[in-house]
C-alpha cells in the first residue's frame, strides 16, 4: 500500500528549505525589466560533448533524500522528463539509475532530428531498394531515387527506454533547422533549385511515414508516447519550408498535411488514442494568438493536433511566471493538452533562479489543480555541465545527481500547492 507524507509532516523540512534557498518571491516583487531585448531562443543546434568537469559540492538536503521529482511531479503529471545528449548515455548504469530516480521519460537532444536520420550528405537508393528496407513510398512520389535513413540512434534509444521502463519523446519530424538543405532541392542535390510544393509534399510524406513505420514495427515501440510533429513553424523566418510553401501564415498547408500523415499512421497501428501529436514552438508567450490560430486550423475538420508544446527556454528577467501561466491557460482553453517540452531557466544567481522556478511550478500546479490537462514537463538537460546554455546555469542540477537550490524550491512549490509526496 502506498504511503503518503502530509504537508504538516514536512513543515520542519520546508522551514530548512527557506534557509537554504532564500525566501524571496519573484512574483511578489516587481519583475526586473530586461536590460536588452531578449532574442528568440530556439531549439539548440548540435554542440560538441563538453569535457568532464569536477563535481561541485552538493547543496545540503532540506528534504529527505527519498523525495524526488519522480515521487512528486511524476505523480501529478503523466510524464516528467529530461533531455539526454545521446542514446548511448543510457548504456551507462549509473546514468540510468540517476535518471530513473527523478524522471520517467527522455528526449534525445539531436539524434531524432531530420539531419541525424537523413545524414549531412545523402545516400541515395532506388525505390525498389527503399521498399525492401520497409520505407513507405507514396503514390505521388515523383523522384527516381530515395535518401537512405539512419535509425541507429533511434533503435538504441527505443531498446534502452523499453528495457528501463522509460517513455521516449520523438523530437522531431518536421523542422526548418537541422534538416539538410539538399532535402528541399531538385534531385536531392544541394545548390540546385527548390522543388515544387507537390514534390515536397510527397517527400515529407515519405519521410514521416517511413520514420513512424520503422518505429512502430519495432518490438520496443511502446515506449514512444508522443511526437513533436512540427517544430518552430511560427518563429521561423526565411527557411527552406517557406521558400517552397510561401510566407508563414495562420493556415500553413504543409503543417496540416504533416499532422494528417502522422494521424493516419497512428490509426493504421491502432494506437491513435495512446499516442499524442504535438505542435511545438518557442517564445509561445509572445505569439499565443498566432499559435492558437494555427492549431485551430490544423484541427478545423478533425482533431489532429493533441498538444501545444511550450519549449520554455526562459530567463528570470523575462517572461514573468504569471505571463507564462496565462499563456498556458490560453492553450488549455482550446481543448488541447499542454506539454512543457524543453524547460530551462537562465539566471543571475541561485536565489533568483530558485524563486523563479518556485513560482513557475506553483503556477503550473495551480492550472493542473483547476483541471488543466498539462500532461508532461521535460527539463532540457541532466545538468548545467551538459546544457546547451551551460554558461548560464539554467537547470535544477549542476551535474547529474548534484542538486541546486532551485531543485529544492521546485519541491517546495509542490508541497505548498497542497500535494502529497508518494513514497
Amino acid at each position: 500500500m502506498k504511503k503518503y507524507v502530509t504537508y504538516f509532516a514536512l513543515l520542519t523540512l520546508i522551514t530548512s528549505l527557506f534557509a537554504a534557498c532564500g525566501s524571496g518571491d519573484a512574483e511578489t516583487t516587481p519583475t526586473p525589466e530586461p536590460t536588452a531585448t531578449i532574442a528568440p531562443t530556439a531549439t539548440p543546434e548540435p554542440t560538441a560533448t563538453p569535457e568532464p568537469t569536477k563535481a561541485p559540492t552538493a547543496t545540503p538536503l532540506p528534504f529527505d533524500k527519498s523525495v524526488t521529482l519522480m515521487n512528486t511531479y511524476g505523480t501529478v503529471f503523466d510524464h516528467i522528463g529530461v533531455c539526454v545528449t545521446s542514446a548511448s548515455n543510457l548504456e551507462n548504469t549509473y546514468t540510468v539509475k540517476a535518471i530513473k530516480k527523478h524522471y520517467n521519460s527522455i528526449s534525445l537532444e539531436n539524434e531524432m532530428k531530420p539531419d541525424a536520420i537523413l545524414g549531412g550528405v545523402p545516400t541515395l537508393i532506388t525505390i525498389d531498394e527503399a521498399k525492401s528496407l520497409g520505407y513507405v513510398i507514396p503514390d505521388n512520389y515523383k523522384d527516381t531515387m530515395v535518401p537512405k535513413l539512419n535509425f541507429g540512434a533511434t533503435d538504441l534509444a527505443m531498446k534502452l527506454c523499453y528495457e528501463n521502463d522509460l517513455g521516449l519523446r520523438f523530437h522531431t519530424l518536421v523542422w526548418h533547422s537541422q534538416t539538410p538543405n539538399w532535402f528541399f532541392r531538385s534531385d536531392y542535390t544541394a545548390g540546385t533549385d527548390f522543388v515544387t510544393t507537390d514534390v515536397m509534399d510527397a517527400r515529407m510524406e515519405f519521410y514521416i511515414r517511413s520514420v513512424m513505420k520503422h518505429v512502430y514495427d519495432s518490438e520496443y515501440s511502446s515506449c514512444v508516447y508522443t511526437w513533436d510533429v512540427v517544430n518552430e513553424y511560427w518563429n521561423a523566418d526565411d527557411t527552406n519550408w517557406i521558400a517552397i510553401y510561401g510566407a508563414k501564415n495562420h493556415e500553413p498547408s504543409f503543417v496540416k498535411l504533416a499532422f494528417e500523415i502522422a494521424d493516419d499512421m497512428l490509426k493504421q497501428y491502432g494506437i491513435r488514442d495512446q499516442v499524442t501529436l504535438v505542435f511545438n514552438d518557442f517564445n509561445t508567450y509572445m505569439n499565443s494568438p498566432h499559435l492558437v490560430s494555427i492549431v485551430e486550423f490544423i484541427n478545423s475538420e478533425e482533431k489532429l493536433c493533441d498538444v501545444f508544446g511550450m519549449q520554455a527556454h526562459l530567463d528570470t528577467g523575462y517572461p514573468s511566471t504569471v505571463l507564462f501561466q496565462t499563456t498556458a491557460k490560453k492553450f488549455l482553453d482550446t481543448g488541447c493538452e499542454v506539454q512543457i517540452t524543453e524547460l530551462d531557466v537562465t539566471c543571475k544567481n541561485d536565489t533568483t533562479q530558485g524563486n523563479y522556478y518556485y513560482n513557475l511550478m506553483k503556477g503550473l500546479l495551480e492550472l493542473k489543480k483547476d483541471g488543466g490537462n498539462i500532461s508532461g514537463i521535460t527539463y532540457w538537460g541532466m545538468g548545467d555541465d551538459r546544457s546547451w546554455r551551460g554558461d548560464q546555469n539554467p537547470l535544477l542540477f549542476s551535474m547529474l545527481g548534484i542538486p541546486k537550490p532551485a531543485y529544492y524550491k521546485v519541491l517546495q512549490a509542490y508541497v505548498d500547492a497542497g500535494y502529497a509526496i508518494q513514497e
